[in-house]
């Protein structure tokens, strides 16, 4: 598991893991693509073009960004809990809060004053774009603006990535940064079930479970969809106290093959929906309308504790996930995750256009997502480094405190 053995050690990251991180952030990105040039594939406003929409069909599940983002709070979830629990002590528990916040908010910061430059000085070439892709999510500057035309100061731009994306939700200089919000605010549920579930034993702890969800569930401020997500952030806890409780993590167990093969078919079909239910997926329809989303984010997650389960627990693939380019798509994820809508509306929308005319609408888009690509890689790469020094620097402030 490649974590440490003592409360005062620091904890290392568990690698494949960490790669199922960054294949999620790299599936979100595909999503967002597609859904900028080609939203006819998406299943969201036509283009125009032919072609049949993914959503009706589980080969969905490769641009399910929706999906992905579930996998990331579960995940989030996981992590963030499982040293506390293996190690069955709450101490540091008080620095975890205090440094969330600190560790979250540079990257999200870099990516709104990039986006705020990008729109002063005219570097963004969305708008242009979606009267060709036709990508209503595109014109909008992913659902932030109301139409070609759109202004925005740097004291706005500074806040919004340093403050009111976490604390208020904002995002319409970096759509991905709705995500924010409820990454901060689930890393505090997190942390607040640590010491109640850390003194229970697996069965009032899978009370204490049940009793989260059933609150998250009826409470009046889930009527919405996304405050639902906090049950993926407590799954994942869960989750998280359950391997620590039975020693589960060998990554040398060979688990029963039919129920390996079983737990991926489901997660694949599972990550490959989206409501409402279509095509495949329209057996689902027999479930209430209202009561579809819920059990969206319920497939979601299963399936995303299905996939920590088996990257943990079976050797072949945790060795797979535990490779050089795996580890390097852990090590970018965060920066690639929230810096790839701005380069899609800037980068890849100019490629598009400056060789639609050569190459026609096919060929552009491929040349766009080729170019972008490897730039987007490179410039998440930057950030990290970026990321992995401020860490530090705020793991020896907390340290001093």
């Amino acid at each position: 598991m490649q974590m440490s053995s003592t409360a005062t050690s620091k904890p290392k990251k568990i690698a494949p893991l960490e790669s199922l991180r960054g294949i999620a952030a790299l599936i979100v990105f595909f999503g967002h693509f597609v859904l900028g040039f080609l939203p006819q594939y998406h299943g969201q406003a036509p283009a125009g073009i032919p072609g049949k929409q993914l959503q009706e069909s589980p080969l969905f599940f490769f641009v399910n960004g929706s999906g992905w983002v579930t996998f990331f709070f579960v995940l989030s979830g996981f992590v963030l809990s499982y040293r506390f629990y293996t190690q069955r002590t709450n101490d540091r528990l008080a620095a975890a809060v205090i440094k969330r916040w600190p560790r979250l908010f540079p990257l999200a910061l870099i990516s709104t004053v990039f986006s705020y430059l990008m729109i002063e000085y005219g570097l963004y070439s969305y708008f242009q774009a979606s009267q060709i892709t036709q990508s209503d999510w595109m014109a909008r500057l992913a659902w932030g603006s109301k139409g070609g035309v759109f202004e925005v100061t740097f004291w706005e731009a500074f806040t919004q990535g340093m403050l009111t994306t976490f604390f208020r939700g904002d995002d319409f200089l970096n759509s991905s940064l709705w995500t924010m919000h409820y990454e901060f605010i689930g890393s505090l549920l997190v942390f607040g079930m640590i010491p109640i579930l850390n003194q229970q034993k697996l069965l009032s702890g899978f009370l204490i479970y049940l009793i989260a969800i059933a609150a998250i569930v009826l409470s009046p401020i889930s009527k919405g969809f996304v405050p639902l997500f906090m049950i993926a952030f407590v799954s994942g806890c869960f989750f998280s106290f359950y391997i620590a409780q039975h020693h589960t993590s060998q990554n040398n167990q060979q688990p029963n093959l039919v129920l390996f093969i079983l737990g991926l078919t489901f997660a694949f079909l599972a990550l490959g929906f989206l409501s409402p239910a279509k095509g495949f997926y329209s057996f689902l329809n027999l479930i209430p309308a209202q009561y579809l989303r819920l059990f969206q984010i319920c497939a979601h997650t299963l399936a995303s504790i299905i996939l920590i389960y088996y990257a943990l627990n079976h050797a072949a693939l945790y060795r797979i996930l535990d490779g050089r380019f795996g580890r390097f798509l852990g090590r970018i994820s965060f920066a690639l995750y929230v810096i790839h809508v701005p380069i899609i509306f800037s980068l890849s929308t100019a490629v598009f256009l400056k060789f639609m005319p050569i190459f026609g609408y096919s060929g552009s888009v491929a040349l766009a997502f080729l170019v972008t690509l490897p730039i987007l890689f490179l410039v998440s790469w930057l950030m990290s480094l970026f990321d992995e020094v401020w860490c530090k620097k705020v793991n020896q402030a907390v340290r001093k405190l």
